[in-house]
């Protein structure tokens, strides 16, 4: 994000070696690693909830890892509106299911790339944070024992919450660094914010598995914060998002005292000059005014270990600043720069064969983020240097005209194009891997009445078994159900296989997963009651023989069909039984929500905004579906009131205890059959119920 708004990294001895270990010295103990080989990719594009589903990198796996040793990955946590690109957090801890997937597909893709040796970096986003249902109202939550539980303090006092008329005021410091105008801004010279934002790393990286953060917006808070918390964390990787000039940038890096790398946003923008206007002098720097190197924070041998190079990101992609020239020669120049190199999803994607063989000739020589680099040429037409990495060196020509480099002939060419040849006579390793893969023989989908599903091992090592799970968990030597490979699992009810292939103790594929049905699921919507004077549903389906299922636009109105459940308003709709996936769009015949796609089951929606033309939504399932406000375990049974909480027993009630979902006790009594809530937020609750004769009873509750 600009304005708007990895597991353990499990590295061979090789890899060790050439990292080395974390030490103190002048350039600090934890930022980016001195004299790094590997090679980034950005994982998503703007609004990429396909190409990024936690499931579908999972599945991608081995063929990224023979190419990346870092992906960079969106916020993983929660966010108060659905869809979302992670950059309106709510949920550091207790909620990672987000538009890319469920936190058990998180945990799975992350261990996954953990075990071919790639690590995976957070979008970190502390910069700001939104409230659960108001501008405020942080979520409580626990982790390791410590209840974080955040008010208007934590808030700077000059955040535009400050003159909303129903909203607490913030009363924190000033903000120590740019606004951001779309969530909270939080007041980083407070402790405990500083130590929340240190738990929440600590779980990123201990719990969740991530090998290191990209910080997003941190131009929003001082530098000096981003030392404590990488100090804090250890981290290994750490890049900064500063959109600014070679002297902020530098003076950011020097600032968080050499803790954190940042994105070399002068190499892109000489890139972009370079390309648009075709003169390849603009990829020339002068180191100290006498040394040419290629343009960008890489051009002074001070910064090149700080340097994450890329071409185009997720937000440079979608506006002027998008690159426009040619996108594999453009990768030739940076997988041929030191700096660390940062691939761009969309890049990837649309050239995936020329990016593979130019990573396959970056990491062959073995150039590094701090390779040396003579320029020999460079004019409006050309650019051409020679780059020295720890195996041999390499000849790079950016651009028109011929060239040919002192002690190389045609045959050391090993990539050429129109506008871009390289020369080499290191060998080109091949990278691709070939590694052992499980198939299924259906693909996710309907089959009524039941389906027979075979499952295949290729590649697998000898004696080597397929793992399964029916239960939604990670399959793995030891969970799950061991089968030869041909095995024909038959499925009668909704059920999500997940396979693996294992030899001996250890996983050695990547994760194929598939979800069958064997009956008609209709979906069933609820809409918590707008300020609208109108509301229509607009609803269509991909797969469902009527598109329209509501009409055409703008779908029916449904001022008719409300529902009262837990003490709310709702507008309800059940599709045909023979629907079972949706898209809808609410609307009051002027303003009108996003496109929500792909809904499945019952869902709970609250609308964000009432005007517009792209109003977004929340999905509140978590907090209202399949609850009600009745609760009973044996005997017991728990009832909310409006505003008081009733137990109703077969023998007297020694306490009552109320908690938060994140575990904090939020309200007790003693020796009484009900407790007052009026204190407390809508929402779910656990409770404990002892008895006299210490008969202990325990469930939720909706307030």
């Amino acid at each position: 994000m600009k304005k708007f708004g990895f597991i353990s990294l499990l590295f061979t001895a090789v890899t060790l070696l050439l990292l080395g270990s974390p030490r103190a010295n002048a350039e600090g103990e934890y930022a980016w690693p001195a004299n790094y080989p590997g090679v980034m990719l950005q994982g998503f594009s703007w609004d990429a909830y396909e190409d990024t589903q936690w499931s579908k990198l999972a599945e991608d796996a081995g063929e990224l890892s023979d190419y990346f040793d870092l992906i960079w990955v969106p916020n993983s946590g929660k966010c108060s509106t659905n869809p979302s690109m992670g950059y309106n957090p709510v949920y550091w801890f207790t909620n990672h299911n987000s538009s890319f997937g469920t936190e058990t597909e998180l945990r799975e893709m992350i261990k996954t790339f953990n075990s071919f040796g790639t690590g995976i970096i957070e979008d970190v986003v502390v910069n700001h944070r939104n409230g659960v249902s108001t501008w405020t109202d942080f979520p409580t939550e626990t982790y390791k024992g410590v209840t974080y539980e955040w008010g208007p303090w934590a808030i700077c006092r000059n955040d535009e919450v400050a003159i909303q008329p129903d909203e607490e005021k913030p009363t924190g410091a000033y903000d120590t660094g740019d606004n951001f105008d779309g969530c909270r801004d939080l007041d980083h010279t407070n402790t405990k914010v500083q130590d929340g934002i240190k738990a929440y790393l600590d779980f990123l990286t201990n719990d969740l598995g991530y090998v290191g953060f990209r910080y997003d917006m941190v131009k929003g808070f001082g530098a000096q914060y981003i030392k404590i918390y990488n100090e804090s964390a250890k981290a290994r990787f750490s890049v900064g998002e500063y959109w600014d000039g070679y002297d902020n940038i530098t003076k950011w890096i020097e600032n968080t005292g050499r803790t954190s790398a940042a994105f070399d946003f002068e190499f892109k923008w000489q890139l972009n000059a370079a390309f648009s206007a075709m003169d390849f002098s603009k990829l020339v720097w002068k180191r100290n005014g006498t040394l040419n190197q290629p343009a960008g924070l890489i051009h002074m041998d001070t910064y090149q270990r700080y340097a994450v190079t890329f071409i185009d990101n997720h937000d440079t992609y979608r506006e002027s600043t998008k690159f426009t020239g040619d996108v594999a020669t453009a990768n030739a120049y940076m997988l041929c720069c030191p700096g660390t190199p940062c691939v761009f999803m969309k890049h990837w994607l649309e050239n995936k064969a020329v990016i593979k063989k130019l990573i396959a000739i970056r990491k062959s020589v073995g150039i590094t983020n701090q390779s040396t680099v003579e320029v020999l040429n460079t004019t409006t037409n050309q650019y051409v240097a020679k780059v020295t990495g720890t195996n041999g060196e390499l000849i790079v020509k950016i651009g028109r005209g011929s060239y040919s480099p002192a002690g190389y002939t045609d045959a050391d060419k090993v990539a050429s194009s129109s506008s871009y040849t390289i020369w080499t006579k290191v060998p080109i390793k091949t990278l691709d891997t070939v590694r052992p893969t499980v198939t299924l023989s259906k693909e996710s989908g309907l089959y009524l009445g039941g389906v027979d599903v075979v499952l295949t091992a290729t590649n697998a090592p000898e004696g080597a078994k397929i793992s399964y799970t029916t239960d939604g968990t990670i399959p793995s030597a030891t969970n799950g159900t061991l089968v030869a490979s041909g095995y024909s699992l038959h499925i009668d009810k909704k059920t999500t296989v997940k396979a693996v292939v294992v030899s001996g103790s250890e996983v050695v594929s990547t994760i194929k997963s598939a979800t069958y049905k064997t009956e008609y699921l209709p979906v069933t919507i609820y809409l918590k009651k707008p300020e609208w004077t109108t509301v229509n549903f607009y609803a269509w389906s991909n797969d469902y023989e009527a598109a329209d299922l509501l009409g055409v636009w703008p779908g029916k109105n449904m001022s008719g069909s409300t529902v009262e459940e837990q003490g709310i308003t709702w507008y309800k709709w059940t599709s045909p039984k023979e629907c079972d996936i949706v898209n809808i769009i609410f609307n009051n015949g002027k303003d009108q929500t996003v496109d929500i796609n792909d809904v499945e089951g019952t869902r709970y929606f609250v609308l964000n905004e009432l005007t517009g033309k792209s109003c977004t939504v929340t999905d509140v399932t978590d907090i209202y579906g399949g609850v009600s406000n009745i609760s009973a375990t044996g005997n017991v049974s728990v009832r909310c009131n409006g505003s008081v909480m009733v137990v109703t027993a077969p023998q007297q009630v020694a306490s009552i205890a109320l908690f938060s979902t994140s575990g904090a006790q939020v309200a007790q009594a003693q020796f009484a059959n009900e407790i007052s809530v009026s204190g407390l937020q809508r929402g779910i609750y656990l409770y404990r119920v002892t008895l006299a004769d210490g008969t202990v009873a325990q469930g939720k509750v909706v307030r």
